[in-house]
């Protein structure tokens, strides 16, 4: 009878059968008592149901969560929403839950960057690049040229500085056919998320268009009117002072006062294609002069770059024996750092 009832494997039914035993077979306590322990020993412990799997919208979802790109949970949300409107209501929740969480991780960084900018030393939170280019010709026409450049750019709290270094030069036959410096310094100063103040100090020579040295001061107000990864455009304008010292027979030494515009466009065409446009317009009572700097960046791996540059002036009244129209085509490396 008892071992009946272990093998239904039911601990109460065991118990019940067991205690009648001892009292109607007192003789016989200790083999009962074994027949127990041995039950015991093997007792098996009811194992509660496992849950059931996840839904496969919920499993993506939590996913999205996790990786932390808000377009992707924003997506695989509405799509888990459409594949399971029963679920929606528990889809909102988590979507709402994750937007909160992802504003106060946003605001956090946020004021750990404007705090980090603040007690930035001058020397501190530079980023810039470096480019070399170089030209090689043989034979009816012996030529060689190489032109460098440096272009720096700090952001501050409420203000930002470029700086920018370039210079070409190159000899034909035996003898120099282009020489030419360019130093700039530009500050400034937002006054919102768009407008800005800006100044600018510019030094300037080029053997070609006769000149030995050309200063450009400037400040006034500028504009963004597009900022952000993808697509960027600024324009400023202000009135500046330009001083001209030219080569002996080349023109007349000239201080005036003129007008400046200008023009910074940027376009991420891709992850590593870029193109820019940076463009100047100086208004004097004697002349106008444009300058226009298109560059298509290419990134190789890396910090490394393939870079065209395509470049032209204009001067409406250049002097004596200088075309109006003078363009340049670099092809260069750069490096960023």
């Amino acid at each position: 009878m008892i071992e009946a009832a272990i093998a239904t494997g039911d601990a109460d039914k065991v118990d019940t059968v067991a205690a009648i035993a001892r009292t109607t077979n007192p003789d016989h306590v200790a083999e009962i008592d074994a027949l127990l322990a041995g039950f015991s020993a093997n007792e098996i412990v009811p194992v509660e149901p496992a849950p059931p799997p996840p839904k496969p919208t919920r499993v993506l979802l939590d996913a999205a969560i996790a990786s932390g790109k808000d377009r992707d949970v924003e997506t695989v949300g509405k799509l888990a929403k459409a594949a399971s409107p029963e679920d929606a209501a528990e889809i909102d929740q988590l979507l709402a839950d994750y937007r909160a969480r992802r504003e106060r991780e946003k605001a956090a960084a946020a004021a750990a960057a404007r705090t980090k900018l603040a007690n930035a030393k001058f020397w501190q939170n530079w980023k810039g690049e470096g480019q070399i280019g170089a030209m090689f010709s043989s034979g009816n026409t012996d030529a060689a040229g190489i032109n460098l450049g440096v272009a720096l750019k700090r952001q501050g709290l409420n203000w930002d500085q470029r700086f920018l270094a370039r210079t070409d030069y190159q000899r034909t036959n035996g003898r120099k056919s282009t020489e030419r410096y360019l130093v700039e310094y530009e500050p400034q100063v937002r006054l919102g998320e768009r407008a800005f103040v800006f100044g600018l100090g510019r030094w300037e020579r080029d053997f070609k268009l006769g000149f030995t040295a050309r200063w450009n001061t400037s400040a006034g107000l500028g504009y963004k009117l597009f900022d952000d990864k993808v697509l960027s455009l600024s324009v400023k304008a202000g009135p500046a002072w330009r001083e001209t010292v030219y080569r002996p027979g080349r023109g007349q030494d000239e201080s005036e006062l003129t007008g400046l515009g200008g023009l910074d466009f940027g376009w991420q065409m891709s992850p590593t294609v870029k193109l820019t446009q940076v463009a100047s317009t100086t208004v004097s009572e004697r002349n106008v002069t444009a300058a226009s700097q298109t560059a298509l960046n290419a990134k190789i791996n890396g910090a490394l770059s393939a870079r065209m540059t395509y470049a032209a002036e204009v001067d409406s009244n250049p002097p004596p024996g200088v075309e109006k129209l003078d363009t340049q085509t670099r092809f260069t490396l750069v490096y960023g750092f």
